[in-house]
């Protein structure tokens, strides 16, 4: 069964489920159960011990990974718990002095919570709604900011969990492959230039924050907040899950219950991934072999640890009741339930994929049919729509990177880079506009917005971004040049905006109180 035709039948059985059924888990254990059987030829037994092995894996060499998602979900509602989230809110409403100011703010945090994309969504909004909220910033609109400044960001820094896991990911794939030409974190920072879904809505939420380009149903959101101080649609009832964010917290809270946690996670993770770069390097050492020889999930989880221990003995210093610490650790763990199964079935798809010769077969496919110059822009928009049928970035992104490292392991090398920052970069957009996807629900209830109009709002922005990244694509795929490609995609985007921009000043609907 492996290389031929009957490989594509678990990525689609898994795919079809998953649009027909919604159910992402319940897909992903179906199509692992079909690849194994096929590799298998049909041998139960042999498939049970197979499926085991490839389990048994995992867990050994992801296992850190799926442990930092605990460790995260565990800090953030210590967090919360301490007070700290509210203190920093409390000093954020007296140093936001203007109605931008307040916008670039909720942004520019983007870049200190930059290790969890799920926490930068839900932490941003709980902390930065009482000082939007002042300026009459709508809901939707602070959803936005905070979704557009998440996963993209974490995906620009290679010490963050999604990078992490996508690090796991390709150096799974090109153990499988035999690629030898790069290691796992050099690919990943080499494909960062090529990711330019993710460097177009980074610039872009920048540009409309700035001067306040509101489209579409943002544009009547952001009029209906100035002209009433209606932030959200009432009329759609209560934020769905927001119940799940009432969680004990302490009124003695401050800013250093916030700042100890989180630049202890930073500094210690630094710490330890230069430690451990340069413990596994020999001679003479640049900072960029210190990067490719780091373990940088392993100085995630040092790091997680490290600042859960430090809100813990601060919560215990103020005697905070046993309790209260009791039902805010296992509300943390509770929430990161979900990612770590995907996390884990996501790792064992990818192998199960790659014992089955899926990127094989279709190189054979493309092979002499289609010119290697159109890979990147036909790999964006897969993993865009399997990542907007699914809502996982982690679950596209095992799926995708393992067949294009196949196709490009037997056709052409070179392309792995453009293919892997294709990938990644569909995964965020279709992240961005699933309503299935984690993300976009926990920016809308840290944002206290109804999810729906929060994918409505953003739509016009994410189509913008992935219309200029197909653009760059293209020209990536035919010139070989990511920074071409890269120019092209940013200079689509800001003409994009621009025509925005003067549609808003023909229709004269948005006044200058909203753009100030």
């Amino acid at each position: 069964m492996e290389g031929t035709i009957f490989s594509l039948i678990p990525p689609i059985v898994t795919i079809a489920i998953i649009l027909i059924t919604k159910r992402l888990f319940l897909a992903l254990g179906i199509g692992i159960a079909i690849g194994t059987l096929l590799y298998n030829q049909w041998n139960v037994i042999d498939s049970f011990v197979n499926v085991y092995h490839i389990m048994a894996d995992v867990l050994i060499g992801d296992g850190k990974v799926l442990l930092f998602v605990v460790l995260i979900g565990i800090l953030s509602s210590l967090l919360y718990l301490s007070g700290g989230i509210y203190a920093f809110s409390e000093w954020g409403v007296k140093v936001a002095k203007t109605r931008v100011q307040a916008q670039m703010a909720t942004m520019l945090i983007g870049f200190f919570t930059w290790f969890d994309d799920a926490f930068s969504c839900l932490f941003r909004g709980s902390v930065m709604r009482s000082v939007t909220d002042k300026y009459q910033v709508s809901h939707s609109k602070l959803s936005y900011l905070i979704h557009s400044t998440s996963a993209p960001i974490a995906l620009l820094i290679p010490i963050s969990g999604l990078a992490a896991f996508i690090t796991s990911i390709i150096a799974g794939v090109l153990t499988d492959t035999e690629i030898t030409s790069y290691q796992a974190l050099e690919a990943f920072l080499l494909a960062i230039p090529t990711n330019y879904y993710t460097i177009t809505t980074i610039i872009l939420v920048f540009i409309v924050a700035y001067f306040g380009i509101n489209v579409g149903q943002m544009r009547r959101d952001e009029e209906r907040a100035v002209s009433e101080d209606i932030l959200f649609d009432t009329k759609r009832g209560k934020v769905p899950g927001s119940e799940d964010t009432k969680l004990p917290t302490r009124n003695d809270g401050k800013m250093a219950d916030l700042l100890f946690p989180v630049l202890t996670l930073i500094i210690v993770t630094v710490i330890s991934a230069i430690w451990i770069g340069r413990s596994s390097a020999e001679g003479p050492i640049t900072a960029f072999d210190v990067l490719i020889n780091t373990d940088i999930i392993l100085s995630l989880v040092y790091g997680a640890i490290a600042a859960d221990l430090v809100i813990l003995t601060r919560l215990l210093m103020k005697k905070t009741s046993g309790e209260h610490l009791k039902i805010s650790t296992l509300a943390g763990i509770k929430t990161t339930l979900p990612s770590v199964i995907i996390l884990f079935l996501a790792l064992v798809t990818a192998k199960v994929i790659s014992s089955l010769g899926v990127g094989n077969y279709l190189a054979t496919l493309i092979d002499g049919n289609l010119q290697l110059a159109w890979l990147p822009v036909i790999f964006f928009v897969f993993a865009a729509f399997i990542s907007y049928s699914i809502g996982s970035t982690l679950g596209t992104a095992g799926l995708m990177i393992p067949i294009g490292a196949e196709i490009v392991a037997t056709i052409d090398v070179t392309f792995l880079i453009p293919v892997i920052g294709a990938v990644l970069a569909g995964t965020v957009f279709g992240e961005h506009t699933s309503p299935l996807s984690d993300t976009t629900i926990l920016a809308s209830i840290g944002s206290s917005v109804h999810p729906i109009d929060h994918m409505v709002t953003q739509l016009p922005y994410a189509m913008l971004s992935s219309v200029s990244s197909i653009f760059g694509f293209i020209v990536l795929g035919f010139t070989q040049n990511i920074v071409i490609g890269l120019i092209t995609a940013i200079l689509v985007m800001v003409v994009g905006a621009y025509l925005f921009k003067m549609r808003l000043n023909k229709s004269q609907t948005l006044t200058g109180e909203i753009a100030k």
